[in-house]
C-alpha cells in the first residue's frame, strides 16, 4: 500500500469510530483495527510522525509503539528510525522517562545490526545526564563520534540543523584551518548560514583523533572529556536562541572546562540602591543585567570572562565591564542638573561594580582605585570639608529628601561627574579591548584537564627519521631524565621507580598505524644524582606519507614485597606527553641527494680509542641544555648519491654553528650578537647512501651568558650539485653550569 494510501485509510477509519462513539477513544482502541496493523511498517513510521504533526502524541506513541513491538530496528526510508518518533511522541506528552528509555533501547537495537539514525542518535546524547553519561561513557562516545563523522552527508534541513548545532559547539575550539575543512563560510558567518564541505565529518572525527593527549591507551580521553562538558553545558548553559544550544557561558565551558572560579556579581545591596536608583534616577533594578566573572587564571593570568544576561532572553553573552551597567548610566550627558544627578549615580554604580570586579582580578584594580578615590572626595565635600576658591556645588535630584550635592574643582584635577563618567567608561573600553586582545593571544584554542593531577615528568626528547632499504622511514625516538628529578619520597632513602612510556603513529588522518612500548626500572640514590637516564631510542618503522607522533611517559612508584625478592608497582607519580605532528616520510628515491635527521650523541671521553668509533661509543643526548665542554657527535646518514663516471661518489661535508645571546632589556640597545664557527669537508666513497659523524666543539663559541645554539649541517653532492641540510638546536651555558633539560 503507497503512503498516501495509508494515510487516507488511517484518517477515514479514525474519523468513523469518532463518529459512531461520539468522540475520542483511549488511544490505544483507535488503532486497535484490522486496517491498521495491516500498514507496512514505514508507512506506520509515517503515520506516527503525521499524528505528531496534527498534536496527537498519544495517538502516535500508541500506533509507534505497536510498531515496534513488531520491529526494534524499524526504520522508514524517509521518515528515519521509528523509535525516534516514538521518543518525540513520549516527549510531546510530558513522559520524558519514557522517552530517554526508548531512544536508547532504539539507538542499541541498530547499533547492533550496523544501522545508525542521525536524529535518533542526537536525541540520545541531548537526553544524557552526567550520571548516565559516567555508566556508558565509551558507547556515548563512540555515538557521538559517528553522529560528527555523518555531518554535510544528509541533505534534510532538519538533520543540516543539526550538524550546525554540533558543528557551532565545535569551532571555538578549532584552528581557523581545521575548520575551514568542515565549512565553506568562513568563521565570523552566522552559524545558520554554514554550508559544509564535502568530507567535513571525516575531517571533524580527524581532528579529535589528533587532540588526543594519552597515546598509551586506546580510548581518547579528551573526546570523552569534550562529551561531559557537553552535557554539563546543556544542564546549565543552555540558550535556545543560538544555533550552538549553548549561551558564551557554556562554549567557554567547552573550550577550558570549569574555571578555577566562578562568581555571580553581587554588588546590589542597601548602599547601591539608595546611592543609584534614589534622588530621581530613574534607572529600575531590574536594567542592571544578571553577571558573572569567570577566571581561568591557572591556564594564563589574562584568563577572565565576564558574562551579562541578554536583555531578551535568560542567555548570558561575553560582557565588557561598561555593559554592566545600562546604557541609560553610561552615555554622554550635559553638565545640566538632571544630567549631573544621573552621571552621580552612574559613578556610584561604577564603584560598586567595580569593587566587585577587582576582588577577582587585577586588571580591574587601578580602575577601581581611581573610582573610589574621586567618590571619597565628593562625599567628603559634602560633609563640609573646605574647598578651594575654583570648587564647584551643585544640588541635583528631585523631592523632598531626594537631593544630593555634587562637587567638582579643576585645580585638584576633580572634573565634574558627566566629565569623570565619559572618561571613565572611554577607559574601561581601551583597556578592555586590549585585555581581550592579550587574551586571545595567550589562551589556547582548547585545554584539557587530563594532566592537571599528575605531576609532570621533566622529560627531554628529540626524534630522527632515517630511510630504510624498503624506502619506508624509520623514526627513533630517543629521551631522558635527570636522575635527581626521578627522587621520590624522603630525599635521603634510594628511591625505586617504574617508566612505562608509550610511542604510537598515526597516519595522515590521525589514525593509529602502529604502537610501541616500553619499560625502564630506574634506582635512584639518595642526595643529588648526578646522571642522566637515557634508555635505548624507541623505533617506529613504516612510513610511506605523512605521519603524526604521539608519546606519553609514566613514572609509577615501587614497592619491596614482603612475600619476594621483586618489587611491586605502585601508584602513578608523575606522567609526562609529548607530539610531533605532520612529519614528512624522507624521499625514497633519488635524483637528488636525500639526507635523514641529525641524531644527537654524546662522548663518554674523547679519547682516541672513542675517536676511532664514535657512533658505537656514543649514547644519545635528548637534551636541550648543555655547556661548551659537552663532547657532542652529530650523526647522520646520506642517500642517494650520484655516482661519477668512475661510479664512484663524491660530496662535501659542512656545519656551521651559531650562537645567539640573549641580553635582556640591552638588546633594545645594541641589539642581538651572533656568533659563528664553521668548518667543512669533502669525502669519497662507493655506496649511495653512507652514514657520517661530526665531532661538535663548542667551546669557540664564548660562554659568559646563557645563549641560543643552531647547528646546521650541510650536505652536497659534487657530482650533481644537489644540497640538503638539517637543524639542530641547544641552549649553550657557562662551563660549570648545571645540566639540565
Amino acid at each position: 500500500m503507497p503512503p498516501w494510501a495509508a494515510r487516507v485509510l488511517l484518517g477515514v477509519l479514525g474519523g468513523l469510530l469518532l463518529h459512531l462513539c461520539g468522540g475520542a477513544l483511549p488511544a490505544q482502541a483507535q488503532f486497535d483495527i484490522p486496517g491498521v496493523k495491516s500498514l507496512s511498517g514505514a508507512s506506520q513510521v509515517e503515520a506516527g510522525a503525521g499524528l505528531l504533526r496534527d498534536g496527537r502524541p498519544d495517538a502516535a506513541a500508541s500506533l509507534l509503539r505497536s510498531a515496534l513491538d513488531t520491529d526494534s530496528t524499524l526504520v522508514s526510508p524517509v521518515h528515519g528510525a521509528a523509535a525516534y518518533w516514538l521518543g518525540k511522541a513520549y516527549e510531546q506528552a510530558d513522559q520524558s522517562a519514557k522517552a530517554e528509555s526508548v531512544r536508547r533501547t532504539g539507538l542499541r537495537a541498530l547499533w547492533e545490526t550496523g544501522q545508525f539514525d542521525v536524529r535518533l542518535a542526537d536525541a540520545y546524547l541531548q537526553g544524557l545526564t552526567p550520571k548516565q553519561l559516567r555508566g556508558e561513557r565509551l558507547y556515548a562516545v563512540e555515538v557521538y563520534r559517528s553522529l560528527l563523522g555523518r555531518v554535510g552527508t544528509d541533505t534534510s534541513e532538519a538533520v543540516r540543523a543539526l550538524s550546525r548545532r554540533r558543528v557551532a559547539q565545535m569551532a571555538p575550539l578549532m584552528a581557523d584551518s581545521a575548520l575551514a575543512r568542515v565549512i565553506r563560510n568562513d568563521r565570523s558567518t552566522a552559524p545558520a548560514e554554514w554550508t559544509f564541505r564535502p568530507g567535513a565529518g571525516a575531517a571533524l572525527v580527524e581532528w579529535w583523533r589528533g587532540a588526543d593527549p594519552l597515546p598509551a591507551t586506546d580510548a581518547n580521553e579528551r573526546l570523552e572529556e569534550h562529551l561531559t562538558r557537553l552535557v554539563r553545558g546543556r544542564q546549565n548553559y543552555a540558550c535556545a536562541e543560538r544555533v550552538s544550544a549553548l549561551d558564551d557561558r557554556g562554549l567557554v565551558h567547552l573550550r577550558f572546562g570549569q574555571p578555577y572560579k566562578q562568581r555571580a556579581l553581587d554588588y546590589e545591596d542597601g548602599e547601591f540602591f539608595r546611592e543609584v536608583h534614589q534622588f530621581g534616577v530613574n534607572v529600575p533594578p531590574s536594567s542592571f543585567p544578571e553577571s558573572e566573572i569567570w577566571l581561568y587564571t591557572h591556564i594564563d593570568e589574562s584568563g577572565f570572562y565576564l558574562f551579562a544576561e541578554e536583555d531578551t532572553s535568560e542567555c548570558f553573552r561575553q560582557a565588557t565591564a561598561n555593559e554592566l551597567m545600562p546604557r541609560y548610566l553610561t552615555r554622554q550627558r550635559a553638565d545640566t542638573g538632571r544630567g549631573l544627578n544621573i552621571a552621580y549615580s552612574a559613578v556610584m554604580a561604577m564603584r560598586a561594580i567595580y569593587r566587585e570586579l577587582a576582588l577577582y582580578h587585577i586588571n580591574f584594580g587601578t580602575r577601581y582605585a581611581e573610582i573610589a578615590s574621586y567618590v571619597n572626595w565628593q562625599e567628603m565635600q559634602a560633609m563640609g570639608a573646605s574647598g578651594s576658591a575654583s570648587q564647584r556645588s551643585t544640588e541635583v535630584g528631585a523631592g523632598v529628601g531626594q537631593t544630593r550635592r555634587v562637587f567638582s574643582d579643576p585645580s585638584l584635577g576633580f572634573d565634574d561627574p558627566t566629565q569623570f563618567v565619559t572618561r571613565m567608561v572611554s577607559r574601561a573600553e581601551h583597556e578592555d579591548r586590549q585585555a581581550v586582545e592579550r587574551r586571545e593571544e595567550a589562551m589556547p584554542r582548547q585545554h584539557t584537564t587530563l594532566l592537571d593531577e599528575a605531576a609532570q615528568l621533566p622529560v627531554s626528547v628529540r626524534t630522527a627519521r632515517f630511510l630504510d632499504p624498503d624506502g619506508t622511514t624509520r623514526t627513533e625516538v630517543y629521551w631522558g631524565v635527570p636522575a635527581a628529578r626521578l627522587v621520590l619520597g624522603e630525599a635521603d632513602s634510594p628511591s625505586s621507580s617504574l617508566i612505562a612510556v608509550s610511542a604510537a603513529q598515526y597516519d595522515d588522518e590521525h589514525r593509529l598505524s602502529q604502537r610501541t612500548r616500553q619499560r625502564h626500572p630506574v634506582e635512584v640514590q639518595p642526595g643529588s644524582d648526578p646522571r642522566m637516564i637515557v634508555p635505548p631510542p624507541l623505533t617506529l618503522e613504516g612510513a610511506t606519507d605523512r605521519y603524526h607522533l604521539g608519546l606519553q611517559w609514566s613514572q609509577y612508584q615501587l614497592w619491596a614485597s614482603e612475600a619476594s625478592a621483586e618489587k611491586r608497582m605502585g601508584p602513578k607519580r608523575r606522567m609526562a606527553t609529548a607530539r610531533a605532528d605532520s612529519l614528512a616520510p624522507l624521499r625514497k628515491e633519488g635524483p637528488e641527494v636525500e639526507m635523514s635527521d641529525v641524531k644527537v650523541l654524546t662522548l663518554p671521553d674523547t679519547s682516541a680509542q672513542s675517536l676511532a668509533r664514535p657512533t658505537e661509543q656514543a649514547t644519545p643526548y635528548p637534551f636541550r641544555v648543555l655547556t661548551g665542554d659537552t663532547p657532542l657527535l652529530l650523526s647522520f646518514e646520506l642517500y642517494h648519491l650520484a655516482l661519477s663516471d668512475d661510479d664512484r661518489t663524491q660530496y662535501a661535508i659542512a656545519y656551521e654553528a651559531e650562537g645567539e645571546t640573549r641580553r635582556g632589556w640591552t638588546e633594545i640597545f645594541r641589539g642581538t650578537d651572533t656568533q659563528r664557527t664553521s668548518t667543512e669537508m669533502t669525502m669519497e666513497g662507493t655506496d649511495r647512501r653512507t652514514e657520517e659523524a661530526i665531532l661538535l666543539d663548542l667551546s669557540e663559541i664564548e660562554q659568559d651568558e646563557p645563549q641560543d645554539v643552531r647547528v646546521t649541517v650541510r650536505a652536497t653532492d659534487e657530482v650533481t650539485g644537489a644540497t640538503v641540510s638539517r637543524t639542530v638546536e641547544f641552549v649553550l651555558r657557562p662551563s660549570g653550569a648545571e645540566r639540565q633539560r
